[in-house]
């Protein structure tokens, strides 16, 4: 019986693991691809964090990054993020 609880620790876990994640970038949106090694939330007066793929197939939590982290600048004059592929435009309270 006591095998059955463990993965269902481990879930619960996870769980609440990426609702902590997702309640620390409200109003951001999403960037990167699930494939490379890190993904990034960019945030309104250019907040981004970003997460690194680890092994086994799992993500580290979101932590903050300074703004010229990755791909994306923030552009403070033009209140965007500049990306290689696109401008992701936002305002006081979200990006998008």
């Amino acid at each position: 019986m006591k095998y059955v609880a463990y993965p269902a620790l481990v879930a619960i876990w996870l769980v609440a693991a990426s609702a902590s994640d997702a309640t620390a970038a409200d109003g951001c949106v999403a960037y990167g691809d699930e494939k490379t090694d890190f993904t990034w939330r960019l945030c309104p007066a250019g907040e981004k964090y970003e997460r690194q793929y680890l092994y086994f197939g799992a993500w580290g939590k979101f932590h903050r990054v300074t703004s010229d982290v990755g791909a994306c600048s923030w552009s403070a004059a033009r209140l965007s993020w500049v990306c290689p592929d696109r401008t992701i435009r936002c305002d006081a309270k979200r990006c998008g």
